[in-house]
């Protein structure tokens, strides 16, 4: 599972992926007056940047979550300890 910190490093990776190939295939269908490279550019862009950001790589499970305990466990251990 994909921690806090995780989500918010995929998604900046994910932004920057986007928008930077984004750009240059901009430019590069720009000078070559053919929108099919600017879309071939971006598509690769998404889609490296997809195979990037959606799996669960453990680059973004770094800061595991701490969860509390389950509530009748707790109540258990307490009841537990004090017929001890």
């Amino acid at each position: 599972m994909v921690d806090y910190r995780g989500q918010r490093l995929s998604e900046y990776v994910y932004s920057i992926l986007t928008i930077l190939f984004g750009a240059i295939a901009w430019v590069v269908g720009y000078v070559h007056q053919d929108f099919l490279l600017t879309f071939y550019g971006w598509s690769i862009g998404l889609g490296l940047s997809l195979l990037i950001c959606i799996p669960d790589w453990p680059m973004f499970n770094r800061n595991p979550v701490v969860w509390l305990e389950e509530i009748g466990k707790a109540n258990k251990s307490k009841i537990t300890s004090k017929n001890s």
